[in-house]
């Protein structure tokens, strides 16, 4: 009786779905602007033109009815005539160094956000809009139905997991890490096997087709032998690196130039050398950075992976456990939403790039504003919501939310789902897990292909944001911390 009277005090305290809210409010607040500064500008090729972006801002929900033109209107009235309560994006061009505001299409508001019109209003006055006092929102309306996003749990971005498989009847030591970067993931591994002629350290990420040999990426990177040998303390695994060395010994041009080959097989030589420069920036560790600059600290970072494969090939540490909850993250609606918001975007900068340069190829005033067609950008958001078909391949991931009764609008809220594939067994990651404790109910997840992979957060479990490193960092170097 104790424990159901401190239950119920936790539940009057705080709401079960305040997280869906928060992740939102940050996407307006915050979350748009940053695709909008990872863009900055367009590049058109007319002569003595540019434009650059600005900031963007989320208007008043309303609905702009053909005949009608634009009124405000409320989510029942939306429920009821079947229409999207959604609010209109606009966005500051500089065109030529004059700004010029331009309405780019609707975002769909979810109600209850800081955004919605039912935003602090009392019982009274929510009954008064017809609406229901004890809805907890977190939810979209997309043309008359209630559509709410399941929580992704996905693995944690930038984070060095090191594990042992088995390929081909063979025990490979792996260190892998998802390095993601404005919505963009690479998957980069280190890998220790047993091989003849290259060596024993093996490094892999997308841009090359097969893996290469670790210590020639790390010379490619502008690190000197020594240099190299100096990342690894333990003598046994300076030895091995050592051996490493000398199956191919190059100088740093040559490994960069054995790069280019492997990254442009089948292009002429030319080529070779822009096409390793593309494939080291943008693909190999993007997190890090994208500029010749941060090359010697991705070098620095395979060696860290690496060093961490040797250890445990030598017994000095043990495996990471994949499944552990501290290497997993929950993806909320604001992430979700500007994920699907900044491939959306991109798609519209191509549509108006193209819009100003036929402009200019047919002997027109080239004006940004009779460039951008906003239905794209609002069909394309609406469209993933209606369907739950996501960037990515992804589909389930907007649902019809369930109306059964008050409880199952706050289960279906509070569900989370892993991107995992129904049709493997993956009975690992299906398991109850030690750290599951506090955080997920371990009775309820359905039967069937989804069991273990469809959870739900428990009664008091809380979803805590993500903060930057970069304050902690500069605390812990005033200390003195090296």
């Amino acid at each position: 009786m104790f424990g159901l009277l401190r239950l119920n005090e936790y539940v009057d305290r705080n709401s079960l779905t305040d997280f869906q809210l928060e992740s939102f409010d940050w996407l307006i607040e915050k979350g748009l602007q940053e695709v909008i500064d990872e863009k900055k500008d367009i590049e058109v090729d007319i002569p003595d033109y540019t434009l650059a972006l600005s900031k963007i801002t989320v208007g008043s929900p309303q609905v702009n009815e053909s005949g009608q033109g634009v009124e405000s209107r409320a989510p029942f009235e939306c429920r009821l005539r079947n229409l999207t309560y959604a609010a209109p994006l606009t966005l500051e061009f500089i065109e030529c160094g004059e700004p010029v505001e331009v309405e780019i299409g609707y975002l769909p508001i979810m109600v209850k956000s800081g955004r919605c019109l039912l935003h602090g209003m009392s019982e009274e006055e929510l009954m008064e809009a017809g609406e229901d006092a004890t809805d907890p929102g977190g939810y979209f309306i997309i043309n008359g139905t209630e559509r709410t996003l399941v929580i992704v749990e996905d693995l944690a971005p930038n984070r060095i997991v090191t594990t042992t498989e088995n390929v081909t009847g063979k025990d490979i030591i792996l260190a892998k890490v998802f390095s993601v970067r404005q919505g963009f993931r690479s998957r980069v591994t280190v890998e220790k096997r047993e091989t003849r002629k290259a060596g024993t350290l093996f490094a892999a990420f997308p841009g090359i087709p097969k893996r290469i040999p670790l210590v020639l990426l790390m010379k490619a990177l502008g690190l000197s032998d020594q240099e190299i040998v100096g990342l690894f303390p333990n003598p046994d695994m300076r030895v091995e690196i050592e051996e490493n060395l000398s199956f191919k010994p190059m100088d740093e041009k040559e490994a960069f130039d054995y790069l280019g080959r492997r990254a442009g097989a089948g292009h002429a030589k030319q080529y070779q050398a822009t096409r390793a420069n593309q494939v080291i920036n943008n693909f190999l560790l993007p997190h890090i950075g994208n500029s010749e600059k941060d090359r010697r600290a991705k070098a620095i970072y395979l060696g860290v992976m690496a060093r961490k494969v040797l250890e445990l090939d030598l017994g000095i540490r043990t495996e990471d456990d994949k499944d552990h909850y501290s290497n997993k993250r929950l993806r909320l609606a604001g992430d979700l939403m500007q994920e699907l918001f900044r491939v959306s975007f991109n798609k519209i900068t191509r549509d108006i790039k193209y819009q100003l340069e036929k402009q200019n190829a047919r002997h027109r005033i080239v004006n940004v504003k009779t460039a951008v067609r906003s239905n794209n950008l609002s069909e394309s958001i609406s469209y993933a919501l209606a369907t739950g078909n996501w960037t990515g391949g992804r589909s389930g991931v907007s649902q019809v939310l369930d109306r059964t009764n008050y409880l199952s609008i706050i289960a279906h809220q509070r569900r989370v789902s892993s991107l995992l594939s129904r049709n493997h067994p993956h009975f690992e990651a299906r398991d109850l897990h030690a750290t599951h404790w506090g955080r997920v109910c371990p009775n309820e997840t359905p039967e069937g292909q989804n069991c273990g992979l469809v959870k739900n957060l428990a009664a008091s479990a809380r979803v805590s944001k993500d903060t930057e490193d970069s304050a902690i960092e500069k605390y812990l170097k005033d200390f003195g911390v090296k």
